[in-house]
């Protein structure tokens, strides 16, 4: 075998490796040019979604500091750690017994609210830091409760009073 002979083949060995490579590529480029016409209404879609997000993100962003301006983000996240301590420090049939007398609660928390109860529960509280007796102090004798009653507010408090525990007293708990 000459030198020209090895020559003509190995250029006719790299002239086939040539077209086997260039078959490969031609398919490559036939696959990239499908996955490119798939990608195509997804780079659409892309492009629409970021046109309109973008305007909604501005939205979502200035609600979100305006919430954060006024408290409501801060208070919720208060709430949550005040939902977290309840989470912890209750189990499933506390909330269960919850659960069963959330009406009655309700209900309780209700007649709660009315004007006249409030008042009375605002004097009582009022009142309570005056009935702290300094150590040592005699308690009163029976005649000076009974000068007390004179008093119409006593009178009235009492009278309060004794209808209050007539009622308890009549009611089935």
């Amino acid at each position: 075998m000459t030198t020209m002979d090895i020559h003509e083949s190995r250029t006719a060995i790299s002239d086939a490796r040539l077209d086997r490579i260039e078959a490969r590529l031609d398919a490559l480029l036939a696959h990239a040019e499908q996955r490119d016409a798939e990608l195509e209404p997804l780079r659409d879609l892309a492009a629409e979604i970021g046109v309109l997000s973008g305007p909604a993100m501005a939205t979502v962003t200035d609600h979100v500091a305006a919430w954060e301006a006024s408290g409501y983000l801060g208070f919720a996240r208060s709430g949550a750690r005040v939902v977290d301590r309840i989470m912890t420090s209750f189990g499933e049939e506390d909330v269960e017994a919850l659960g069963d007398n959330v009406v009655l609660m309700l209900e309780t928390l209700r007649d709660l609210t009315q004007p006249e109860i409030l008042r009375l529960l605002r004097q009582t509280a009022g009142s309570v830091g005056h009935l702290e007796v300094p150590p040592g102090t005699e308690p009163p004798s029976t005649f000076a409760l009974l000068r007390q009653l004179r008093d119409p507010e006593v009178r009235r408090g009492l009278g309060r009073m004794l209808d209050l525990l007539k009622n308890i007293g009549a009611d089935e708990l």
